[in-house]
């Protein structure tokens, strides 16, 4: 089954099929079920994790569904403090919205001139780093971002040579667009010791150099030998178990 809107969560299965209780921190977590990149590691092999999510009905869906796991109802930024959070609705649309919501006013800007609409909430920003030295130890299994263009700020506010997360998953276009963004933020994680394993077409896929295991299970995108079927269409077909 994959949750993720680009089968992402079926290439990190595929590369975690045999590390039971693993963790995450997931920067912009989402919904606990349709997009996420981590319902089926918490499902099918037992992980525990951090979900950050500043949109108030978003955290509370996580809170609610996963009441076992840290559930952060704030922003990541390079600065902590409090700060503006666009949120991005359909105006007179029957699609979701909600996760092109984002920190940046230009990006937000765009969506109201292509007619949606924008409401602003301030939000609780802390760092990266204040986050993984309160919840997660040094080599962790999995740190994923989607931040809709504030990925850079996110990823420079924690010493990723430090914590060493396993695998570094970011969303790498700009946001509604196809055109890759990663030469804002791709320096510093190779600089820190990660080598790429795959680009999807949305997000880039990051492992450790020291783990050439890992790197090959990572760099081939979901497909037939993954036996999988999107979420949406087995619940549709009466398939979701």
């Amino acid at each position: 089954m994959a949750y993720g809107q680009n089968a992402e969560d079926v290439v990190l299965m595929r590369a975690f099929a045999h590390r039971r209780n693993g963790f995450f921190v997931d920067v912009g977590a989402g919904e606990p079920v349709r997009g996420s990149l981590t319902k089926n590691l918490v499902d099918r092999l037992g992980w525990q994790g951090v979900n950050i999510e500043p949109l108030p009905e978003r955290f509370e869906r996580l809170r609610r569904e996963r009441p076992t796991q840290v559930n952060l109802q704030v922003a990541i930024d390079s600065e902590p403090g409090t700060a503006t959070f666009y949120r991005i609705l359909p105006e007179g649309q029957p699609v979701d919205m909600l996760g092109l919501s984002t920190l940046q006013a230009a990006i937000a800007e765009q969506h109201a001139r292509r007619g949606a609409r924008v409401e602003e909430l301030e939000v609780s920003v802390e760092t990266l780093e204040s986050v993984l030295a309160t919840h997660a130890t040094p080599g962790f299994d999995l740190l994923k971002v989607d931040v809709e263009g504030r990925e850079a700020a996110v990823l420079a506010s924690a010493d990723l040579a430090f914590w060493r997360p396993r695998v570094v998953v970011a969303e790498a276009t700009v946001p509604g667009s196809p055109e890759p963004n990663h030469q804002e933020w791709e320096p510093w994680l190779l600089a820190a010791g990660y080598v790429l394993a795959l680009f999807d077409g949305l997000n880039r896929f990051y492992t450790r150099a020291d783990e050439p295991e890992l790197l090959a299970r990572l760099s081939v995108p979901a497909n037939v030998w993954d036996r999988w079927i999107p979420w949406a269409c087995a619940r549709r077909g009466g398939l979701e178990p």
